[in-house]
């Protein structure tokens, strides 16, 4: 079951949204999904700015907590039913502040859910011990590795391997695959952008 989380931001241009079980909107993110032609059946978050009028059809989940940011408090929901498999859109095109809050919520999500986030002209996947990454795609796809807190990482099928220790900062920055198929493994969360030439197959299909 794929749970499909749709977020504010406004990037999300020519993508193609894969099949999915399950909608949620992020408080205004809903109004997106509608604007983009997708009906969520649930809104959850502070409610402070959707239109609660567009979607008479939708169950409202108000979490009113300051603690925590919509999109934390949605991984979290769907981690307490068990929808461990989410896919995320709207992610970028808002305040910078937003979406520097929404990297933080899915490196900082449970290990558990397998996320993948998909951006008008590249994928991204959060990676850790329990989601490694094995995908095909074209040789000479780009693909970004970062990290927020010091973490051993093995790769295969990349032009510049990373086989131990990656600290943060811009070392896993534009490589590029050198094979058909390629893997990482990263002992704690990290995240991986992998440019759009659609990538396919393996453990996280894109």
């Amino acid at each position: 079951m794929t749970t499909l989380l749709c977020l504010p931001g406004k990037d999300w241009g020519e993508i193609h949204v894969p099949p999915h079980s399950l909608s949620i909107g992020v408080d205004s993110g809903a109004d997106n999904a509608l604007d983009f032609g997708i009906e969520c059946s649930l809104i959850i978050g502070d409610l402070d700015s959707v239109n609660r009028m567009r979607h008479p059809n939708a169950e409202f989940i108000e979490l009113p907590s300051q603690e925590k940011n919509d999109l934390q408090k949605a991984l979290s929901f769907c981690l307490d039913r068990g929808w461990t498999n989410i896919t995320i859109i709207g992610m970028r095109g808002g305040r910078p502040d937003m979406e520097i809050a929404n990297i933080a919520a899915v490196m900082t999500a449970d290990s558990a859910l397998q996320i993948q986030m998909i951006h008008s002209d590249m994928l991204a996947f959060r990676v850790n011990q329990k989601n490694p990454m094995d995908i095909v795609a074209p040789v000479g796809t780009e693909v970004s590795i970062f990290t927020n807190a010091p973490t051993k990482v093995q790769t295969s099928g990349l032009e510049w391997e990373i086989n131990g220790d990656l600290e943060p900062g811009t070392r896993g920055l534009s490589n590029i695959t050198k094979e058909v198929s390629f893997t990482i493994k990263s002992e704690s969360n990290i995240l991986v952008f992998v440019g759009m030439n659609q990538p396919s197959n393996g453990t996280q299909a894109a």
